[in-house]
């Protein structure tokens, strides 16, 4: 017999799932006649992207609807909520009328707020349970399924999505990398997974995040530290110099250029390890437990616009060509993905020339033979060279992470740095 809460709860879910459905079957049709009218005002100037998030957006709709239809598990909220953000994300991306989209926005947070509310209360008792004695009290970490979030949880969600649209406005080509990358990379983890682990794995939201907003944070770390830094070792370098590096063939300036940001990045992200301060930032990435293609995103800014200037500081102070760093940021950013990739391929000797996920997952190791080992980002032999060089044969990492718990959400894991001040074992003497 059911209780008088599950039918209002019902209902109360249904309405919520309507509305929600209603508000972002309005926003995808207002984005694609918006395209359409841009398109035919001025055709030929290319809205690809555009064009493919409301695809996107339309198709995650279909599949939503579905699946309420028919009871399965991605009628859950959370994926109501999420579904109806990014529908209006490409309202304003298509239109580009922030105000409008703002006015939306604050009206799925509040079907958002509806939703979180309305969850499953707590079973009743059956009249066979036994009840507790008087007196005692149930376990204090006992897990509630059923806790509802609080105000400050859900205004943390809220601004961790506002971080996330704001991110996607300035660069929402950067839906369409994350995309591909994830069309490249899960079918090749499932294929030759070295770990069994699922795709969306504990954490993959938050690194999402990571992915989609640290870009911009860490290149404006970059650009700060190039214009102080950089501009200053510019004017150091003979002027000859940095002619007869420019003037090389371009396949050249590469390979110089890789080489310069091998040494240069060995020795940053060395630092990061032994500087107790450094350390703080790092050990957000080091946080890691599930190796994957997107455990790559989990760095924290501070860090990873370091770790990248001491690369990029070297090659601009050289005077290399606008194509070399372009080509370069490029490898690099394939590689860190596939190094981090959940895959046992092997590589034979290449092994030992360039970094592949056998040398980098012993970096990420739980196992203390393993810490403060494999620093360099592209070539193992500057391991070698150093002595930090741990790749045993045949064998793999059984586990990964740091002994410090790590919050969960994007905008904790920021703050963490800045407030957990604790040693760790991974800091090299």
């Amino acid at each position: 017999m059911k209780t008088a809460a599950g039918p209002t709860r019902e209902r109360r879910l249904t309405r919520a799932a309507t509305a929600l459905l209603v508000l972002q079957a309005s926003a995808i049709a207002l984005s694609g006649l918006a395209l359409l009218v841009r398109a035919g005002r001025s055709p030929g100037q290319g809205y690809g992207v555009a064009a493919f998030l409301v695809l996107l957006t339309a198709g995650a709709t279909g599949l939503i609807a579905t699946a309420v239809a028919t009871g399965r598990r991605w009628g859950r909220p959370g994926a109501f909520a999420i579904e109806s953000l990014f529908a209006v994300f490409n309202l304003a991306t298509v239109t580009s009328r922030p105000v409008g989209a703002s006015i939306g926005f604050a009206v799925e947070a509040a079907v958002f707020v509806l939703l979180t509310r309305a969850r499953r209360p707590p079973p009743a008792t059956s009249p066979t349970s036994p009840t507790p004695a008087a007196g005692m009290v149930e376990p204090a970490d006992a897990p509630d399924a059923h806790r509802r979030p609080s105000a400050g949880q859900l205004l943390l969600g809220l601004a961790t999505l506002t971080v996330f649209l704001a991110a996607l406005a300035i660069r929402s080509e950067i839906v369409f990398g994350l995309v591909v990358v994830a069309a490249v990379f899960v079918p090749l983890e499932k294929l030759f997974a070295l770990h069994p682990q699922k795709t969306l794995r504990t954490g993959w939201k938050t690194d999402v995040v990571h992915f989609v907003v640290n870009n911009l944070l860490t290149t404006l770390g970059v650009v700060i530290g190039v214009v102080a830094v950089g501009g200053l070792l510019h004017t150091l370098v003979p002027d000859a110099t940095r002619t007869a590096i420019a003037s090389q063939p371009w396949m050249l300036q590469f390979a110089e250029a890789m080489l310069v940001a091998g040494l240069f990045g060995y020795a940053g992200h060395r630092a990061t390890h032994s500087v107790p301060f450094l350390w703080r930032f790092h050990k957000v990435h080091h946080s890691i437990e599930e190796m994957d293609w997107l455990a790559a995103a989990r760095l924290h800014p501070i860090d990873q616009a370091f770790t990248r200037s001491c690369t990029v500081i070297p090659l601009f102070a050289l005077g290399f060509s606008k194509a070399t760093f372009g080509a370069y940021l490029v490898f690099l950013a394939f590689q860190a993905l596939f190094i981090h990739a959940n895959v046992r391929l092997r590589f034979g000797p290449l092994r030992w020339l360039v970094a592949t996920p056998e040398f980098h997952h012993w970096h990420h190791a739980g196992d203390p033979a393993a810490y403060n080992s494999n620093f360099a980002g592209e070539f193992p032999f500057v391991d070698a060279l150093f002595g930090t060089l741990h790749m045993p044969r045949g064998q793999m990492p059984a586990r990964y992470g740091i002994a410090d718990p790590v919050p969960s959400g994007y905008l904790r894991q920021l703050a963490w740095p800045f407030r957990n001040r604790t040693a760790d074992t991974r800091v090299s003497a």
